[in-house]
């Protein structure tokens, strides 16, 4: 038999008042989710995840315990119950404990204003694999691109019930829809890999494929550029013992020609050299 998320809140609280809990509080969430992964132009991982878990505060006097399952049968409710009335009565005195005040729940609320849970409904596997698949063909599109490490499109919706002995019940559902890419540019040693991605409510601001693949190919080419030009910029000064002053810079001229110099390496072409007569 199916239960919603409110029957199972309202199973569990009744369960504790049975076991001997003055108060309680229980929760209800139920969650699915979808991930699509392609590389090279393939689907590489497909992962679906969907389930129930619920959980149960307890209060005795001024002990409290709280147990969770993400088994709903009507047999587990009780043990869950059970279990919980007999921790809470092992539990230390806490002064600081306890539900909230009957007039200072909430009777009435807008959760729609909020904007938390897309309506439409949940995108199929091949949209999923079809967003993935348009982010990987834009990076690899870029000129210097050399690979594209992963790119995913996924979509999740959470529903959470709470309920309270004290007369609170309330709920709310979220969505999530994204996409991401990593994107290599180089190959060997000289490879530089980064990503883009995006994670919305509502699937209509979500940015497009195409983007989310172009933007991390750019990032990844720009990561490559930056390496390149510190490493031509790390340019080491040859020894100039012994080769006359007409080898020295000007302010080092006097300085004791011919006497052992020195060469330091700073990054971005930034070269000192010191004569070693002069430190």
């Amino acid at each position: 038999m199916s239960h919603t998320l409110q029957d199972l809140t309202e199973l569990l609280l009744n369960a504790a008042k049975k076991s001997g809990a003055d108060d309680a509080d229980a929760m209800a969430i139920q969650g699915q989710s979808l991930s699509i992964n392609v590389r090279g132009g393939q689907l590489e991982q497909a992962e679906r995840a969907e389930g129930i878990d619920i959980g149960l505060r307890v209060l005795i006097g001024q002990r409290q315990a709280s147990v969770s399952a993400s088994d709903i049968n009507a047999s587990t409710i009780s043990e869950m119950a059970e279990r919980a009335v007999a921790m809470a009565n092992e539990a230390p005195i806490d002064p600081y404990i306890g539900l909230a005040d009957s007039d200072a729940l909430a009777q009435s609320w807008d959760i729609a204003a909020l904007e938390l849970c897309d309506p439409k409904p949940e995108p199929s596997p091949d949209a999923l694999q079809n967003d993935a698949e348009q982010a990987e063909q834009a990076a690899l599109g870029a000129t210097g691109i050399s690979q594209v490490e992963s790119a995913s499109a996924g979509y999740s919706h959470h529903a959470i019930h709470l309920a309270t002995s004290n007369g609170f019940a309330g709920g709310y559902a979220r969505t999530g829809r994204s996409i991401s890419c990593v994107a290599v540019a180089g190959t060997g040693s000289e490879m530089e890999s980064d990503y883009d991605a995006d994670s919305r409510i509502f699937q209509s601001d979500l940015r497009q494929a195409t983007e989310i693949g172009q933007r991390a190919a750019g990032r990844s080419l720009e990561r490559r550029m930056a390496t390149a030009a510190i490493t031509a910029a790390a340019v080491t000064a040859p020894t100039m013992a012994g080769t006359g002053s007409a080898a020295l810079p000007p302010a080092l001229v006097g300085a004791g020609v011919g006497a052992p110099v020195s060469s330091v390496t700073y990054p971005a072409c930034v070269t000192t050299v010191v004569a070693a007569g002069a430190l």
